[in-house]
């Protein structure tokens, strides 16, 4: 054999093992599988994405932005399915990203790069202007920027960087596993925010705000998504499997934190990330060294939200809390059948949204804003409705072009991708597809039925969808949705059939994949809008901390805070690791309790290099000595010991013959962690007729009132089973 012979087939064996080919894999290869995740938070001090609102700036952290993967492969075939705590994302992100990682065999074809879509992550970044906006509000009307809106290059590089990060990680961590399916649905959590949209789907049109779920004839279930669609798994360790995570689906705005809460925050999914990564671990007995990540891909949540009924970081861990339950209900479902030879399929292509026709007309060629779209969201209204320039529902009276009674205020053109990737994955028994934006539930429902109905015959039992993947261009909505100019149809950009488009691309990439065919060729568009990484990096911050103010004792559920100066807008903190923890003395050593890589510890940092952290304590935080422990990317520092007290926080109320110890409600922006309303177990000392009866109750939240015909329950009396009492005397009869 001649050396170029030589090197012609290594060369050939490489490209073999890294390409997304479609033939099908080895028949007997088993399923590699590796998880990873990467630190995405930015510097304080700038405005937070999705609101695109100048009230919305973010002064300090509440939570991480992570971006977290799942790789799966499987013979030659790879995938990487990302969700990152963004509200959006861009192709041209991605695609930089992945050209970090391009010897990995990953390229924009199998890596499906879903948002979370909370509204409290950072804007500045995406490649295309118009996504980088930020309008005043009324009392914010000197800050904005509609007109400088290129892409932060650092902003820029740093998530690129840390995007390629997160998947050569889980690509490092890829070992002998299996992986497998379950379902489950989550009622009671979320609501259609345009619901008289969404009833037009059945001929039905009542102006905005009329409408009522019984007017749907599925009732409120039909009006939004409520599947819960989990991706266990495992990896095999020492001849057993250990549960390394998930990649989850569901369709939930990330609006339950609005933007008066000044501080970055993954919102809702950033509870439900943790807490399920935390069951996980405990329930698979997992190693300290291998990660835990549930990578939740938010769905077709264009119309979906909890954030009308709920509001505040408090009652954002409490939603967050339910989808994990749901999550691990599904992961449990899942555990029955795994398997360790899943087949793994992909088809990939891109669209120009360039006035093709549809089965209902074509679309437009130059995407357009609506003036519904002016006027916001139901969780948050813009300038130009508090000044009565836009609402749902702004309509003209009658069709003109493609795009429909839309009252057309923005020409896009040039602002916004004019093409737009999609994929369909097969992966067992399960189709992913790809959405790039906000799909309604309506269209989600049009798009599963397309799928399944070219798929179903193959093997496959349920759609999957990744809404906000890969690109973003704002809403899709069904043409019937669209002619009701709801904010969404007044983001639908493309004209009132443009979600066919959609639908129509995907169920062909479906027939394709189960029919073993290539996908259409990609349309050839360039999505970076000449926006590339560059060498610019953040700095390393300050070399010295100087502490400021110093903590002082604190009851359970209380605030306390440490302050000290350093380096400008968090420039301090390190990535990928514990900015500022909080430690309790036990014996002669200091144990970690909660740092800010979890839900408890807020901080902020701002233009002069104050910083200021706050611990909210626990119900059960154990009495004791504690500290502050900030360990920064230069320097070290600890603040003095402080206190921490049981509280007589209760409030004991009595109903009928029952007696319930209600916890303080939350206190929406200035309370940050969940707390249950009442009490499990405990005891109460009631004085009956002059003399004590006590009542124990291991975990029951209810505690039986004696008879007698003096009851009372003196201040302290009422005791959970944390030490926390009731301030005030309660006079039962």
């Amino acid at each position: 054999m001649t050396a170029r012979r030589a090197a012609m087939l290594v060369a050939c064996v490489a490209l073999l093992s890294s390409a997304e080919g479609y033939a099908a894999g080895a028949a007997d290869a088993r399923v590699y599988v590796g998880v990873g995740r990467a630190d995405i938070t930015p510097l304080t001090g700038g405005y937070k994405g999705g609101w695109a609102c100048s009230c919305a700036q973010a002064l300090g952290q509440h939570t991480r932005l992570y971006a977290r993967v799942v790789v799966i492969k499987e013979g030659r075939r790879k995938i990487a399915l990302v969700a990152e705590d963004l509200s959006f994302l861009g192709a041209g992100m991605v695609r930089d990203a992945v050209a970090i990682v391009k010897r990995r065999g990953f390229s924009e074809r199998n890596v499906i790069d879903s948002a979370t879509h909370t509204h409290g992550s950072q804007t500045g970044f995406m490649n295309f202007g118009t996504y980088n906006s930020v309008l005043p509000k009324s009392g914010h009307l000197t800050k904005f920027n509609i007109t400088n809106t290129a892409a932060d290059p650092t902003l820029y590089s740093f998530m690129v960087r840390q995007l390629a990060k997160a998947i050569a990680r889980a690509d490092d961590d890829l070992a002998p596993g299996a992986v497998g399916w379950g379902h489950t649905d989550l009622l009671r959590v979320t609501q259609n925010r345009s619901l008289e949209a969404h009833l037009a789907n059945y001929g039905i049109k009542e102006p905005p705000g009329t409408g009522n779920v019984n007017q749907d004839p599925g009732g409120y279930r039909d009006t939004i998504d409520p599947s819960v669609d989990v991706l266990r798994v495992d990896r095999l360790r020492h001849g057993r499997r250990v549960p390394v995570g998930m990649y989850s689906a569901f369709a939930d705005h990330g609006t339950v934190v609005k933007p008066t809460f000044s501080y970055f925050t993954a919102d809702h999914q950033g509870a439900a990330e943790r807490v399920v990564e935390a069951t996980v671990r405990r329930a698979g007995h997992v190693p300290r060294s291998q990660d835990v990540v549930n990578a939740f891909a938010d769905s077709d949540a264009g119309d979906m939200t909890a954030g009308i009924v709920h509001n505040g970081p408090a009652q954002a861990e409490w939603v967050g809390r339910r989808e994990a339950d749901a999550m691990m209900k599904a992961w449990r479902a899942a555990g029955r059948s795994m398997t360790a030879h899943p087949a793994l399929d992909l088809r990939w292509t891109r669209v120009c949204m360039c006035g093709q026709g549809t089965s209902d007309g074509a679309t437009d060629s130059t995407p357009v804003i609506g003036q519904a779209a002016g006027a916001g969201s139901e969780e948050l209204r813009t300038i130009f409705y508090d000044e009565g320039l836009a609402r749902e529902g702004d309509m003209l009276p009658a069709d003109v072009g493609p795009q429909g009674d839309k009252v057309q205020s923005v020409r896009e053109s040039g602002n916004v991708p004019q093409a737009i990737p999609m994929a369909a994955v097969r992966l067992g028994n399960r189709m992913i597809v790809s959405i790039p934006g906000e799909a309604t539930v309506g269209v989600g429902k049009m798009v599963r039925r397309a799928v399944i109905a070219v798929s179903g015959g193959a093997g496959i039992a349920r759609v999957v969808i990744a809404g906000y993947a890969d690109e973003y261009l704002s809403y899709w909505t069904t043409p019937a949705e669209y002619e009701r100019q709801h904010y969404e149809g007044g983001f639908t950009l493309y004209g009132r059939t443009a979600s066919l488009v959609l639908r129509d691309t995907l169920a062909e990439l479906a027939r394709r994949l189960v029919t073993g065919k290539p996908p259409p060729a990609p349309y050839a568009y360039d999505p970076n809008e000449g926006v590339h990484p560059t060498g610019a990096g953040y700095g390393l911050g300050a070399k010295k901390g100087k502490a400021s103010m110093q903590p002082k004792p604190v009851g359970r559920l209380g605030h306390v805070a440490f302050s000290w100066h350093g380096g400008a807008n968090g420039l301090d903190r390190p990535v990928d690791r514990p900015f500022v923890t909080v430690q309790r003395r036990a014996g002669r050593r200091w144990r970690r309790v909660a740092d800010d890589l979890g839900m408890q510890i807020v901080w902020s940092s701002d233009s002069n290099g104050g910083y200021l952290a706050r611990w909210e304590v626990p119900l059960s935080a154990r009495r004791g000595r504690y500290r502050f422990l900030v360990t920064a990317k230069r320097y070290r520092l600890t603040s003095r010991t402080f206190r921490v007290r049981a509280a007589a926080l209760i409030h004991a109320v009595a109903r009928g013959g029952r007696l319930l110890l209600r916890y303080p409600h939350a206190v929406i922006d200035q309370d940050w962690t969940y707390r249950p309303s009442f009490a499990a177990g405990g005891a109460v000392t009631f004085l009956v007729d002059g003399r004590r009866f006590v009542v124990h109750e291991s975990r029951a939240r209810m505690f039986a009132i004696p008879a007698g015909a003096h009851v009372v329950v003196p201040a302290g009396g009422a005791r959970d089973r944390y030490g926390n009492t009731n301030a005030a005397r309660l006079v039962i009869r």
